[in-house]
């Protein structure tokens, strides 16, 4: 990464701490994921959740649409990339997995 900056966000406290122990266990931390989601918003050109309120007929059309999704592929993609990724995420886990106080090997 060439520059960085500093960004401001208004969190509930009680949100932030549920999440950074969730990330903790993961051997993550907020700064790796936010980038990690905000690099998925500009490699997918989406916002990569899955918004509903629930409904079963919700749940059924993000199901088609997932499948769809992967049957076609998304478009912007770059197999190559995604594969590469996609080791990077294994190898990372089986880092932790393998690392006895849980923490990822970097």
């Amino acid at each position: 990464m060439a520059k960085s900056i500093n960004m401001c966000v208004r969190i509930d406290p009680e949100l932030k701490a549920q999440a950074e122990d969730i990330l903790d266990q993961l051997g993550m931390n907020m700064n790796g994921t936010i980038n990690m989601f905000l690099t998925q918003i500009v490699r997918e050109k989406r916002v990569p959740l899955n918004l509903s309120l629930n409904t079963e007929q919700n749940v059924m059309s993000d199901i088609r649409i997932s499948r769809q999704e992967r049957e076609n592929g998304i478009e912007g993609i770059d197999a190559r990339k995604l594969l590469e990724d996609m080791k990077k995420i294994v190898s990372d886990a089986e880092a932790i997995d393998n690392n006895a106080d849980g923490k990822a090997v970097v």
